[in-house]
């Protein structure tokens, strides 16, 4: 058996309770198929980079399991059926890696870098003062402009 990973997107109209359904259904997909599940992570409501079905977010699951690499295209094809599944991707991981990585604290990591990316101050640039005009000077120059020739 290989060891395989899959993110799917789920619209985001539907109430954790709908969700957490959705994705039961879409492991029992997975174990019907043939998979062994091994690891679910729920990364969260995003806004997606185009819209797919009139959907503007999504929420992403990603989800690590194994399986027979003839049992794929069953799979791929259950979960293309689906109705709830806006998109999913299938992927063999690296067999180099032993252990899979908790992407809440790489998450929380990323917003503490951001938070003090933040934080940071940058000096204003200066503003030029705008040169300041009597009327009487603006209304010479426009006369100017709409006296002139037109080439």
């Amino acid at each position: 058996m290989k060891k395989y990973e899959m993110m799917f997107i789920l619209p985001s109209k539907y109430t954790e309770g709908e969700m957490d359904g959705i994705i039961k259904k879409v492991n029992s997909m997975l174990e019907e198929s043939g998979a062994k599940l091994a690891d679910m992570h729920n990364l969260g409501k995003r806004r997606l980079t185009y819209p797919i079905s009139n959907q503007r977010n999504g929420v992403y699951i990603l989800t690590y399991f194994e399986s027979e690499p003839a049992d794929l295209a069953k799979m791929d094809q259950t979960i293309r059926l689906s109705g709830e599944v806006m998109r999913h991707i299938i992927i063999e991981r690296d067999p180099h890696i032993t252990q899979m990585p908790n992407l809440i604290e790489v998450e929380d990591r990323r917003s503490e870098e951001g938070s003090e990316r933040q934080h940071v101050a940058v000096p204003p640039k200066p503003v030029a003062k705008p040169e300041s005009v009597n009327m009487q000077e603006l209304d010479k120059k426009l006369d100017e402009i709409l006296t002139e020739e037109v080439l």
